[in-house]
């Protein structure tokens, strides 16, 4: 999820709260308003980032795809490392059947070359 998108759905909250919209779909119990894009799987996502970063020439070795145990995965990268199995799932229905609205940002796999780039120049700085 871009957080443009986000932003999109709390200025239209902000444009019905202003508008004085007591629609139940957005007010009290069913105020839960949940926002995607789609879905991504973590272990896609970080193959798609390899490849990306070696196509940029970022990385030098050609990705290799493999498997962590939990304890290993948590002796590289801390606690974080266990939410990497984890799934959660939701849909924004309510945002766009009663907000109108619908996800235009650039998605998360768009959105690589840039966020490689960004981290590659953060690292350089180190």
């Amino acid at each position: 999820m871009h957080v443009a998108d986000l932003s999109d759905v709390f200025l239209r909250l902000t444009e019905a709260a202003a508008a004085k919209n007591t629609n139940e779909e957005l007010w009290g119990e069913k105020g839960y308003i949940l926002v995607e894009s789609g879905e991504h799987v973590w272990g896609e996502l970080a193959e798609q980032i390899g490849k990306k970063a070696h196509e940029m020439g970022l990385i030098n070795k050609e990705p290799k795809k493999e498997s962590l145990s939990k304890d290993a995965a948590m002796e590289q990268a801390g606690f974080e490392a266990v939410s990497w199995g984890l799934n959660s799932r939701a849909k924004a229905e309510r945002a766009r059947k009663v907000l109108g609205w619908k996800p235009n940002a650039p998605s998360l796999q768009d959105e690589i070359p840039n966020i490689l780039k960004s981290e590659h120049e953060v690292l350089k700085q180190k």
